[in-house]
């Protein structure tokens, strides 16, 4: 699977209190293809989607000591400004204005997929995440 992320897309990530989005989420590889199984899809007050991937085994060493114990041993997904945003500084940020992604679809959930992104370790929560996502696809 190749490996294609466009970096333009860290203009949409919004940074809260932090400098900027790549002071909120630090950089460890700036694209990634990883592939596992979809465990659950939440909507965020960011616009984002938090997906918990529980990846294939060759990808395990992609999770560190908080995805194991607060994200359950899976790695998190973030595809961007896919509903609604509600969160006041998100807003303030316009991160979001006339930008939304439509990778996640619901009948995702319970699939293998292979999702291509930049490969970060969220300075926030301290756990490892694909954000922003690149692409996003269903293993057939």
């Amino acid at each position: 699977m190749g490996q294609k992320c466009d970096a333009t897309l860290w203009k949409h990530v919004y940074h809260g209190t932090f400098p900027t989005a790549h002071d909120r989420l630090k950089k460890l590889k700036a694209c990634v293809t990883v592939t596992g199984t979809i465990e659950s899809a939440n909507p965020e007050l960011d616009g984002d989607y938090h997906i918990r991937l529980r990846v294939d085994p060759q990808f395990h060493k992609l999770l560190n000591s908080k995805n194991i114990t607060e994200q359950k041993g899976f790695l998190v997904v973030e595809p961007m400004c896919a509903h609604p945003v509600t969160q006041e500084d998100v807003l303030a940020e316009a991160v979001c204005n006339n930008f939304h992604q439509r990778l996640f679809k619901a009948s995702m959930r319970q699939k293998r997929v292979s999702v291509t992104g930049a490969y970060v370790e969220d300075e926030e929560h301290g756990w490892r995440e694909i954000h922003p996502v690149a692409s996003m696809a269903v293993i057939p």
